[in-house]
C-alpha cells in the first residue's frame, strides 16, 4: 500500500529506529531515504538524547526525570537554554494527557494513541503541529512524522523522542 502524500502545509519525514540501548532515530527523506537529522539517544538511568541537524551540529538536548513525581522531560537548545518540558499530571496513565509547555508559555497537547504511534500534537488553538503514524508503514521500526510548516523540525523531533521514551518507561 502506497503512503499517501502529506497534508498541505506539512513536511513529511520518515523516522527509522536504530536498534540499540540508547533509542536512536534516523530522520530520513521519505522519497530518497537520505538521512536528514539524527536523534541520538544516550544510555543511562535518565532518558537523554541529542538532536543533530543535517550537518551533524547539535540543535537540541533532551533530559528526563521519569522516576520522580511528577515525571518530566526537559528540552534545551544547543546553548543549554530551557526551551520546553514534557509533563503529565502525577499518577496518570500513559493514555491520559501528555502536555508540552514551552519557556514562552505556549502549550501543546498530545492527542491519540501514543502506544501505537498514531497521534497528533496540537497547539493551544487546536491546530495540528505534528502528526505521527505507523499506519502506512509496514515495518515496525519505521513511522511517518508530518511537521507543520513554521514548526522547527529539530524541536518536533525532540518532542517526539520524549513522548516515545515516556511511553516506554510507563
Amino acid at each position: 500500500m502506497a503512503i499517501p502524500p502529506p497534508i498541505d502545509g506539512f513536511t513529511r519525514y520518515l523516522m527509522k529506529s536504530k536498534f540499540g540501548a540508547g533509542r536512536d532515530f534516523k530522520v530520513l527523506d521519505p522519497a530518497t531515504e537520505e538521512q536528514l537529522f539524527l536523534v541520538d539517544g544516550k544510555m543511562g538511568t535518565r532518558p537523554k538524547a541529542d538532536i543533530n541537524g543535517p550537518d551533524g551540529q547539535l540543535l537540541y538536548k533532551v533530559k528526563g526525570k521519569l522516576l520522580g513525581i511528577p515525571k518530566r522531560i526537559d528540552v534545551s537548545d544547543a546553548a543549554g537554554e530551557h526551551v520546553a518540558h514534557v509533563h503529565a499530571k502525577p499518577f496518570k496513565f500513559v493514555h491520559d494527557k501528555i502536555e508540552i509547555t514551552f519557556a514562552n508559555g505556549d502549550e501543546w497537547l498530545v492527542v491519540g494513541n501514543v502506544i501505537e504511534k498514531s497521534y497528533t500534537v496540537d497547539d493551544s488553538h487546536g491546530r495540528h503541529v505534528m502528526q505521527i503514524t505507523q499506519k502506512w508503514v509496514t515495518m515496525r521500526d519505521k513511522f511517518i512524522m508530518d511537521v507543520a510548516d513554521g514548526v522547527d523540525p529539530g524541536l518536533a523531533f525532540a518532542v517526539m523522542w520524549s513522548i516515545d521514551r515516556w511511553v516506554e518507561r510507563d
